[in-house]
């Protein structure tokens, strides 16, 4: 079987995220993941905001959506499962990967902030405007 056959099941990756990474990271399992998330982005560079919601479907991480942008922060919308009712495991992973992209694309500070919806997750990027490459 090749690597593009390969394919892992949504039980096993819940059990290392669900269970395994909270028991071994304790307190720390939210910060721990951030950094986590940016060393991912750093090894995955992207080449613009418009392949973030892509990595996030092959990486499995979910249906992420930018639902606003503007100079100082930008807005996507990470869409739970439909039996999810709750975020089941932290996603810090994601907020320090997106985080980090915005720091590699632009050239800026960045970091994001997780707000809790319902059936969703908004993750806000805020920026560092002073030396934003954006424009």
């Amino acid at each position: 079987m090749s690597d593009t056959e390969r394919k892992y099941t949504d039980f096993g990756y819940e059990l290392v995220r669900e269970t395994l990474l909270p028991e071994l990271l304790n307190e720390e399992e939210d910060e721990i993941m951030y950094w986590g998330g940016k060393l991912i982005a750093r090894k995955h560079p992207l080449d613009s905001v418009d392949d973030i919601p892509s990595f996030f479907e092959r990486a499995g991480w979910g249906s992420l959506s930018l639902i606003k942008d503007s100079k100082k922060q930008s807005t996507f919308e990470l869409h739970l499962m439909e039996d999810e009712k709750r975020a089941l495991f932290s996603r810090y992973l994601e907020a320090g990967f997106i985080a980090a992209q915005y720091e590699w694309l632009f050239g800026v500070a960045a970091e994001t902030v997780i707000e809790k919806k319902r059936r969703k997750l908004r993750l806000h990027v805020h920026i560092d405007p002073t030396n934003d490459r954006r424009s």
